[in-house]
């Protein structure tokens, strides 16, 4: 009886260290791509010719906004009870080496499916394989749970996790870009 009780409390112990299911495959490839191109009006570079945040949803920039979305790879995925989700997006970095950069992404939708608040809680340095994948996934992990990540910004880490936010840059909520600490006090 006593082996059994022991038995049952290891298994108990590894189920409690076993980490969610963050496999973007809970989603179809078909979500997965609307889900990017919803989005990548925020987290993506404006049209070179045109563009600015005041008309950047305009039909006319919808070519080069398919096409920008699929740079970026959807590589996890959560959405609480609560309906928050949670998207980790990876994309290529400009280097000349291979490295990547990912984007923390909190969002909450209506009932119509319309994303009411989106936020960028963080973006990593250009980062090479496997720092990439072990940075990023230990901030997304920690981003799903509500933990602090200020511990990763730069002015806090001897190592290179979140290059955004800092001391200057942050995300506003409100217009939904980076932005200096400063302007967002005036808004």
């Amino acid at each position: 009886m006593i082996k059994y009780c022991w038995m049952w409390l290891i298994l108990l112990g590894f189920s409690g260290c076993m980490s969610r299911n963050y496999n973007p495959d809970q989603l179809s490839v078909a979500q997965q791509e609307e889900t990017l191109y919803e989005m990548v009006r925020y987290f993506g570079k404006l049209p070179k010719k045109g563009a600015d945040h005041d008309n950047k949803f305009e039909e006319k920039f919808d070519p080069y906004y398919k096409l920008h979305a699929k740079e970026h790879e959807l590589i996890a995925y959560h959405k609480t009870s609560e309906g928050k989700e949670f998207f980790l997006l990876k994309k290529v970095a400009p280097s000349r080496f291979e490295k990547y950069f990912a984007t923390g992404i909190e969002a909450v939708r209506n009932d119509n499916g319309e994303i009411i608040h989106y936020n960028e809680v963080f973006r990593t340095w250009r980062l090479a394989e496997p720092e990439f994948t072990d940075r990023s996934m230990l901030l997304f992990d920690k981003m799903a749970k509500g933990e602090d990540l200020s511990p990763y910004y730069t002015h806090n880490s001897v190592e290179e996790y979140i290059e955004f936010p800092d001391k200057t840059i942050a995300f506003d909520t409100i217009s939904r870009r980076w932005l200096n600490r400063s302007l967002m006090a005036d808004n």
